[in-house]
């Protein structure tokens, strides 16, 4: 019974990635239909608002969770939570040195301090801080600056839904696994962590 309490969890969040995957484009001319967007438009905005909606994983999860309360089901789930992030990140290493070494310097530090005791509030900041999407936005920022360009923050913001677009557009047209890696693996993962925070 220890290790199934785990299951819930482990399923939600890898349910709350395909989701993340399929849906933008499942649902984009219902998107279009209801609100005045673009298609293009309404696959970001859909894409970004189910990132967001992670938020509330822990609250959903623990629902559903008996006996979550002891302190080996959470240490239990952050051993594997570890475990699935060394793996992704020795996976993409092979394929895009780059994306792995960033996620790498990024998500392990923050990954291995997190747990439900402590400043919670200080480790949930982190944890927003390390996510792919804040990385990406922060990495924006910091390109801007580096070349002495600077944006301002509504700028800054439609950099970032460009290259989410982009991004997106890679993997259609020509393949990139960057997009479906994010939100198959690397956002369930998050999600894990984000369990582990708020374990009751």
């Amino acid at each position: 019974p220890g290790l199934l309490t785990l299951v819930p969890p482990l399923l939600i969040c890898h349910a709350t990635g395909l989701t993340l995957y399929f849906l933008p484009v499942l649902g984009q001319h219902v998107a279009t239909q209801h609100f005045p967007v673009s298609e293009s438009e309404a696959v970001v905005l859909t894409v970004i608002a189910i990132y967001v909606a992670g938020l509330a994983m822990p609250h959903n999860t623990h629902r559903v969770l008996t006996g979550s309360g002891s302190e080996r089901g959470w240490m239990t789930l952050k051993l594997l939570s570890l475990l699935y992030l060394a793996m992704q990140l020795g996976c993409i290493a092979l394929v895009n040195f780059s994306l792995g070494f960033l996620l790498a310097v990024t998500m392990v530090p923050v990954a291995a301090i997190v747990q439900p005791k402590g400043p919670k509030y200080l480790y949930a900041v982190l944890l927003v801080l390390v996510t792919p999407a804040v990385t990406l936005l922060l990495s924006i920022v910091l390109y801007q600056e580096l070349i002495e360009y600077p944006v301002s923050a509504l700028e800054c913001w439609q950099l970032f839904l460009q290259a989410v677009s982009e991004g997106l557009l890679d993997h259609y047209l020509y393949g990139s696994i960057v997009f479906p890696f994010i939100a198959l693996f690397v956002y369930p993962c998050w999600l894990l962590l984000w369990n582990v925070l708020f374990w009751k």
